[in-house]
């Protein structure tokens, strides 16, 4: 992920700072912190803490995944003694499972002065939970956007604070997984030639980075098509790493039995299909152990309604022009990572990234916001959202902003009316069943197994 940029300056100890806000330069710390293990943390959110004595860090930590040590814990032992009456500061308010408070009983045994949080929690049963409680003890907690609205400096910190848990807003505000929409394409707009040939149109670079971002994703998509023409195999290519979902959206099922997605031994592939169609290729498709879904309408929107149930935070689009249409005309798709790579191959008919809108005037046209521009290798990477991310945090008048106390800040933002999770996380917040996420369980011989989710692991007992 790309975070804005702060200006920085580097102190004696080689950390680096801003020379206009050092609560901005770590509290960005933080956010980067919580985004290196991003892909892995899911359901829970990325979650980064900083200790510090003005512009020296003492301790840092993140948290890594399911049943690991939080971010706070990390940063308070590496800090030791040098925590009582420093600053601790978090990209998200702690508190990420119901009746586990670890992280924030750690900065308060730990006996630091203050606290800066860049966002207060989305979910509505943690929101300004550990704050009340840093505040009833006696710690000063400031939250950007409240109490601390210093300058450019801080509101770039908070940006890279709602990117790093983007998946998050976007599932808490508006109830559904946070959806990017990937392509690369030539310099004349073609995804493919006009025999649908696109191995490569980007460089060996810009192909690594895509496996990064899978590594990122809950659930990879394509469109019956891309699988009859590129055949993909939608790995990450990491051991050890994060291994996404794959889904195939088609209609009629007309797809080839021998394509490289049946191979579910490490990955699982979900095939998303109209009701009724082809139950002799279905049969095939689950002797394979793909699963099979039927729709009664197969659209974008209701696979993004079946991903949100099943609790996958984050979804990738690798799909063709006439689905990646039809999903940015639902409004599911909230960002795009577009790849321009500098080849020209022509064509007519060649396909380009997105098919037919309906659009007849440039003025219709859908501008990108939000937007960055990186280089990699040859090619250049555009990122930029369709829609913005989710405003979570409370509003307070500039009428009373100067009679704002502690308890007035908490009590106003526990107004708001947000969405918790349904099943991944159950109405406290706690792991579930049907989390896309494998567990090490004892198979049918006692020995150890992996299994592709807990849901998997109690249907074989069951069967058993």
């Amino acid at each position: 992920m790309m975070f804005p940029q702060v200006a920085l300056c580097v102190s004696a100890s080689g950390l680096q700072f801003p020379h206009s806000n050092i609560d901005a330069g770590h509290l960005l710390r933080s956010a980067e912190l919580a985004d290196k293990w991003t892909g892995l943390t899911a359901p829970h959110p990325n979650l980064g803490c900083v200790i510090a004595r003005g512009s020296q860090v003492i301790g840092e930590g993140s948290f890594y995944g399911e049943g690991t040590v939080s971010a706070e814990v990390q940063a308070v032992e590496r800090a030791g003694e040098y925590a009582r009456g420093a600053t601790a500061y978090v990209n998200l308010e702690p508190g990420d499972c119901h009746g586990d408070d670890r992280g924030m009983l750690s900065l308060l045994q730990a006996d630091v002065s203050r606290v800066v949080v860049g966002l207060r929690h989305p979910l509505k049963h943690f929101r300004g939970k550990s704050i009340k409680a840093l505040r009833r003890a006696g710690i000063k907690v400031d939250v950007v956007g409240e109490n601390l609205r210093d300058n450019g400096a801080i509101e770039e910190a908070l940006k890279a604070c709602m990117l790093v848990n983007a998946p998050l807003l976007y599932r808490a505000a508006c109830q559904v997984p946070f959806s990017t929409l990937k392509y690369a394409m030539t310099l004349d707009g073609k995804i493919a030639a006009t025999t649908g040939h696109s191995a490569w149109v980007s460089g060996k670079m810009s192909r690594e980075r895509v496996l990064a971002i899978r590594g990122r994703s809950d659930a990879i998509i394509v469109g019956g098509n891309t699988v009859q023409q590129d055949n993909p195999t939608l790995t990450t290519k990491k051991e050890g790493g994060h291994f996404p979902v794959r889904i195939v959206m088609s209609r009629r099922l007309c797809l080839p039995e021998d394509a490289k997605l049946w191979d579910v031994s490490s990955m699982l592939t979900i095939v998303m299909t109209q009701q009724g169609a082809r139950k002799d290729f279905q049969k095939i498709l689950k002797d394979k152990g793909v699963q099979v879904v039927e729709f009664d309408f197969l659209t974008p929107k209701a696979v993004m309604d079946y991903c949100y149930d099943c609790g996958f935070m984050s979804v990738l689009w690798e799909c063709g022009g006439t689905l990646a249409a039809s999903a940015i005309s639902s409004g599911i798709i909230h960002k795009v990572n577009a790849f321009v790579c500098t080849k020209i191959i022509g064509g007519i008919t060649a396909p380009s990234p997105v098919g037919e809108l309906g659009m007849v005037e440039m003025s219709q046209a859908l501008n990108l916001i939000d937007i960055s521009f990186e280089q990699i290798g040859p090619d250049l990477l555009v990122t930029g959202y369709l829609q913005p991310l989710p405003d979570l945090q409370h509003v307070v008048p500039a009428i009373i902003e100067d009679s704002i106390t502690a308890e007035t800040v908490a009590a106003a933002a526990d107004e708001p009316v947000i969405i918790s999770f349904y099943k991944s996380w159950d109405a406290f917040g706690a792991f579930c069943n049907f989390s896309p996420h494998a567990v090490s369980m004892p198979g049918p011989n006692g020995k150890p197994f992996i299994w592709k989710s807990v849901e998997h692991y109690y249907q074989e007992v069951m069967r058993i």
